[in-house]
Parts: C-alpha cells; structure tokens; sequence
C-alpha cells in the first residue's frame, strides 16, 4: 500500500483528512516502533559485552564445551566463526544455568535494569521470559515473513527475518530462538538449520531426552526441558554434519572463509592475553 498523504481522506472512513485523523496516533505508534527497534539493537550489543565479563569466566568454559559438544573448548575458541559466536553466547546467555540456578540474562536484568532507557527494560523483560531455543520447521514463507512449527511442540510462529528464508526449502529445521521485537518477532541471533537429510531422527534423539529428563524431573514442563538440554540440537547438527562428510565446526574447515581473519586472531593471542580467553570473534 502507497504512503498516505497528510492531505488524502484517512483510511479509517471517516471522511478526515488524515493529518487530522489517524495521522498523530501512526505517528507516535511508528515512532515508538523505531525505539524498540533501536533498544533490541543495544540490548544484544550489550548483552554479549556483558556475557565476557571475567565474573563468568569458569561457567563460560563449562559451557562451551557443553555446547559445542568437545569441538571447542577455552584454548581455541577465538577459532570459532563470528555466527558460531553469536549462537553459543546466545544460548550461554539465555539458556545456560549457572552455578546459583540463575540464567545470565536474568542476572543482566538485576544488574543492569536501573541503567537502561524505558524501551530497553521493556525489551529486557520481554526476553527475560523468552522461551528456549528450538527447532523450527519453515512450513511457508511470504517474503521477509516467516511461517514456522516447533518441530517438538507444533507451536506455531510468524516471524520477520530480513534475509527471507536464505537457503532454507519447506520442511527443513531452523534451529534459532524467538524473540518478540516491537509488534512482531524474529530470531535473537544468527540462525543455524538442519537441512532434509540431516533432520533424520532428531524427533526421537529428543522425545528420549526428554523421557530421561523427566524420571528425575516428573514435574518439569516441555521448555523447562528444552531450557536445560536444547544443547542436544547442536550436537545433532554436529554428529549429522560428520556423516555427509562437512566439516561440524568452522575451525576444521580449511577453506573457510574468514581464514585470513582467524589467521589475524591467532596472531593477536600471541601478543596478548585476553583477560577471560574469550573469543575474539565475538
């Protein structure tokens, strides 16, 4: 639909013109749109400055190697890619338990809550309740407009992705986290996905995760479940990757394409000590 004009009659039919209508409302609605925008925009930049924090350092290491199921550990993680990056510390933001039960995010919100803008706490507390990251099944696409299925749950979502559907076809699993962002959601971070003949048995790898999970946890619900072994996907994607002969992890790949950057990392670790040997690329 074309730009409407101050002087055009409103869309609503009121027979206004619509600066004299609509127009004040769709203003203030638009701008408060851009500040959330902007807020989601500071929040992730400040939440991964936060996630380096030396305070976190053991946890960091623990989960990293959890994560990345033994393919990186605290010695060569700054050869990990800039999307590897962004992925693990999303989940070490959001779906790791540290060692006081707390998630890092709701620690960033006790923390933090008092010096971020109005838009932004609004934001923290909204991701505060985010549900764990999942598996998504592209069951239809409109453009930038996403239409997905939680592959464990048959939850369903639309969500904006800016780049489209990329490489995705219908019926493949993206494996991402979804976050709302003003009126409509996207993925938190940088998304992975499973293509068709690497999906195979992930349904029932996790239906028997989850049966085991719950003989010592009878009362736990499906996300707490995917909260504490969403992990599990991953290493899916890993031991999947292997068996079509890719390499699982971008520091294995020799013809990578960011080679000449991790060649510039290895250089900078020999000339200086990071204070919590945490990636570089991040």
């Amino acid at each position: 639909m074309s730009k409407i004009g101050r002087n055009d009659p409103c869309y609503c039919g009121s027979g206004k013109k619509y600066k004299q209508c609509h127009m004040k409302e769709d203003k203030q609605r638009e701008q408060e749109s851009r500040e959330v925008k902007e807020a989601g925009r500071f929040v992730r930049r400040d939440l991964l400055k936060y996630a380096r924090d030396e305070r976190f350092s053991e946890d960091f290491a623990k989960a990293l190697a959890l994560y990345w199921n033994g393919f990186y550990d605290v010695d060569n993680a700054e050869e990990m890619s800039m999307p590897e990056a962004f992925r693990f510390f999303d989940w070490f933001m959001f779906d790791y338990q540290m060692e006081d039960g707390r998630f890092l995010i709701q620690i960033y919100r006790e923390e933090k809550y008092d010096d971020l803008a109005k838009p932004q706490q609004t934001l923290i507390e909204q991701w505060v309740q985010a549900p764990p990251a999942s598996g998504f099944e592209l069951t239809g696409y409109e453009g930038q407009q996403l239409q997905l299925r939680d592959y464990f749950s048959g939850e369903e979502h639309v969500v904006y992705e800016a780049g489209g559907r990329g490489n995705v076809e219908i019926g493949e699993i993206i494996l991402t986290r979804i976050v709302p962002v003003a009126d409509y959601f996207e993925f938190s971070t940088t998304a992975a996905y499973l293509p068709a003949d690497e999906i195979v048995d992930i349904k029932e790898k996790m239906e028997t995760a989850e049966n085991a999970y719950k003989t010592t946890n009878p009362e736990a619900t499906h996300k707490e479940f995917m909260r504490h072994k969403n992990y599990l996907l991953v290493h899916h994607a890993l031991e999947q990757a292997e068996r079509v002969g890719r390499p699982p992890v971008a520091r294995l790949d020799a013809d990578r394409e960011d080679k000449k950057t991790q060649i510039l990392a290895q250089q900078i670790r020999t000339s200086v000590t990071w204070p919590s040997r945490m990636p570089a690329s991040a």
